[in-house]
């Protein structure tokens, strides 16, 4: 009988489960497994640092849809990689985080770098075990995942000790994993749903991550196609309902996108797969007199902050496709609420033309964002980061195309869109694939341009460079009448990028930048367009400034 290490049996799980590659960085407590690797064919996507390898794993499920895998050493390996693993959490992103761990038989010893690990990241981690015994790898992993892409999904998590790891034991019967189904929708609650929205006369549909996560645009489409119900989109369903179709009204958040204003007076909003969190004003974003219908399949999440007049505990798609079938039984016209929703837009879409078309110098975030805009279609792939300029680029770039508009989700974690961007380059390799950033972001995870540069990943990075922290520096002013640790000076990125053997400009002047974004395009290779940018408030400043102005609870800063 053929004998396998602990490590090989896990790659080979991983692989029966349609894994093709891990994200990591190697070390002690992972070298069996990074060994196990190169036997069976599994590629490894190896970082400059283990949180980056979590945000690449997070990446890769936003845009495939499938779980991500990252691999990394233990002790300090492992606290690296928390930040990556809980910016999954806040997202509901499926990812397998393994890490490496001392041997058991020193446990309690004193070990080098012996910590619980598992409690650890218990509370930011949908499951989490350590295995001690090599023949249950393959138990473990499978249930691992499943638990990953089952119910609302979320990161998971193995420690796995180096003796578990490199044991050789009996080749062991992997098993097969499968999402466990949600039951569906109860009809009673479908059809209450859709007696209220054929009465609505000013009804919206607002569509979460759920939706993303249940691979359910397609349906998304069709039900605003069939019912005229004007559509907005948040987090990870940024595209799902197209910002340029005819129902598809934008971001569902007032601050970056002015139609989304219009939300405060629908009388009925379907809230499908989206909490109702800080992005929805817990609540206060609807009319207090607005007939609220939510779709979730985690219950807690239903009614969490606000009364919800008809909730419904279903997955994203099976909701859609039960209310399609009951929304062929009525007739459907569109509503002059419509017509109200599209004058707003239009309104709003000439309000930064001047920035957009302005040649000061330095240039305005909004010159920067539509040089960036006329070079993207709908295949092209834009991770935003956080801070000031993530804002304006929020505020200014369309969500075309599911999968394809990446953003940091509520944990805000500045400088993981250099990870995003390269994960989902490998992912799209046929798709441009563009990271925004300030320059205080670019320099959190910057060397993962040289993982780009390995793994022929050619992104292209633009730096929105203001000098300091922008955010911060406006908010410091504002709240204090002077700042401190704001300001960075100007540091030539991009001499950094064509050091490590990608492409790299400097722009100052906005007749510069169109040719050199073209210029970065062509490179072919990882690139680093450096811009001089104008610090200006974005109206998320703004309004956090408002609000301390005015002795209210600050909003926030993502």
């Amino acid at each position: 009988m053929t004998r396998l290490s602990g490590a090989h049996l896990l790659i080979a799980t991983l692989k029966r489960a349609g894994v093709d590659r891990i994200f990591g960085l190697c070390g002690d407590h992972v070298n069996a497994i990074f060994n196990a690797c190169l036997d069976q064919g599994l590629s490894v996507i190896d970082t400059r640092h283990e949180s980056a390898a979590t945000h690449m794993a997070d990446a890769w499920a936003r845009v495939t849809g499938r779980p991500g895998v990252s691999v990394v050493t233990g002790g300090p390996g492992h606290t690296n990689s928390i930040t990556g693993l809980a910016t999954a959490w806040h997202v509901g992103s499926p990812i397998l985080a393994i890490s490496g761990q001392f041997s058991t038989q020193l446990r309690g010893k004193g070990a080098s770098q012996e910590m619980d690990q598992v409690g650890l990241i218990r509370g930011i981690t949908k499951w989490a075990a350590e295995v001690t015994d090599p023949t249950q790898i393959p138990a473990t992993t499978a249930r691992a995942l499943q638990e990953a892409i089952s119910g609302r999904p979320g990161p998971v998590h193995l420690s796995i000790p180096v003796d578990v790891a490199t044991a050789e034991v009996d080749q062991a019967t992997i098993p097969d994993v499968q999402r466990l189904p949600p039951p569906p929708a109860k009809q009673a609650d479908i059809r209450a749903a859709m007696d209220v929205l054929t009465r609505g006369a000013r009804p919206v549909l607002i569509a979460g991550s759920g939706v993303f996560w249940a691979r359910a645009w397609d349906l998304l489409q069709r039900f605003v196609e069939m019912t005229f119900i004007p559509g907005f989109t948040v987090g990870a369903a940024r595209g799902s309902l197209s910002d340029d179709h005819a129902l598809g009204f934008g971001y569902a958040d007032p601050l970056l996108n002015p139609t989304a204003e219009e939300i405060r007076r629908a009388d009925v909003i379907l809230v499908l797969g989206k909490r109702i969190d800080f992005r929805l004003e817990y609540g206060g974003l609807f009319d207090p007199t607005a007939t609220l219908i939510q779709v979730d399949i985690h219950p807690a999440e239903l009614g969490r902050g606000r009364e919800i007049q008809v909730p419904i505990l279903a997955d994203a798609r099976d909701a859609l496709e039960q209310l399609l079938i009951e929304a062929g039984r009525h007739p459907w016209k569109e509503l002059p609420w419509v017509h109200e929703l599209r004058q707003r837009r239009r309104m709003a879409g000439g309000q930064w033309e001047a920035e957009e078309h302005s040649e000061a110098t330095p240039m305005h975030p909004l010159r920067l964002i539509r040089e960036v805009r006329e070079r993207l279609d709908p295949e092209s792939i834009i991770a935003i980061d956080g801070g000031d300029f993530a804002q304006w680029a929020r505020l200014g770039l369309p969500a075309r195309s599911p999968g394809h508009w990446l953003r940091l989700g509520p944990l805000g974690t500045v400088g993981a869109a250099i990870p995003f961007g390269i994960a989902a380059q490998l992912a799209k390799p046929a798709s441009r694939v563009v990271v925004l950033t300030g320059d205080g972001g670019f320099a959190m995870h910057g060397w993962e341009i040289h993982t780009a540069l390995r793994h022929h990943a050619p992104i292209i990075v633009v730096i929105g460079n203001d000098q300091g922290w922008g955010m911060e520096r406006e908010l410091q002013a504002a709240f204090y009448g002077r700042t401190i640790g704001t300001e960075l000076g100007l540091v030539r990125y991009d001499k950094v990028v064509e050091t490590l053997g990608g492409y790299g400009e400097y722009v100052e002047r906005p007749s510069e930048l169109g040719p050199a974004l073209d210029r970065a395009f062509k490179a072919g290779r990882p690139a680093c367009i450096n811009v001089l940018m104008r610090g200006v408030a974005s109206a998320l400043t703004k309004a956090n400034i408002e609000r301390y102005t005015r002795g209210q609870t600050r909003n926030e800063l993502t």
